[in-house]
Parts: structure tokens; C-alpha cells; sequence
């Protein structure tokens, strides 16, 4: 299981964005428990993303990463939210270099 929460919103939009294009989602979960989110885990992010409006989920995913960032040190507390070089791909890639260490 993954302790990358941010990580599992993303995966979890990508498989709402299959869904709403009528695509198979079977691979989507195969590509999460690769990456160590579960079927169940998988299945609450993307309730926890219905619940939100779909114009607002990279900016709420965003969200995610800061705080989870500041949380988990791999962000600066002193790091501007509204930081444009911050963006969702770079966050993730703090977050991947972090939980990655802890093994």
C-alpha cells in the first residue's frame, strides 16, 4: 500500500477520465497495485473525487501534493502555494523522490 496520498487521487482521475470516455478500466487498476494502491484504495479516491467537481481536481490534486509536502518535508513550509513552478508534475515528482526513499 502506498502512503502517497496525492499519487492515488491521480490515478484515481485518470481511471474517472476512462470511465467518462467509455474506456476499459481493467488496466488502470493492474497499473495501480503495480504502484502499490489497491483495488479498495483505488475504489475511495475516486468516490472521495466524485464528490468534487471534475473541473476542479487538478487543482485540488495539487492541493494534495503541497500539503502532503509540507506534512512529509519533501516541500519547504515556507513554499508559496500559489508558486507557479509548483506545478501537479513537479510536486509528484518531490513525492515519488520521497516515498521512494522510505522504501
Amino acid at each position: 500500500m502506498t502512503f502517497n496520498r496525492p499519487y492515488t487521487f491521480e490515478l484515481a482521475r485518470q481511471l474517472l477520465t476512462a470511465r467518462s470516455l467509455g474506456d476499459a478500466t481493467a488496466g488502470h487498476y493492474v497499473n495501480a497495485e503495480s504502484n502499490g494502491v489497491d483495488r479498495a484504495q483505488l475504489d475511495r479516491a475516486v468516490a472521495t473525487l466524485q464528490r468534487i467537481d471534475p473541473a476542479d481536481f487538478d487543482t485540488w490534486i495539487r492541493r494534495e501534493y503541497i500539503v502532503d509536502g509540507w506534512l512529509h518535508g519533501y516541500l519547504e513550509l515556507s513554499a508559496n502555494p500559489d508558486d507557479p513552478t509548483l506545478t501537479a508534475w513537479v510536486l509528484g515528482q518531490r513525492a515519488a523522490a520521497h516515498y521512494d526513499a522510505l522504501g
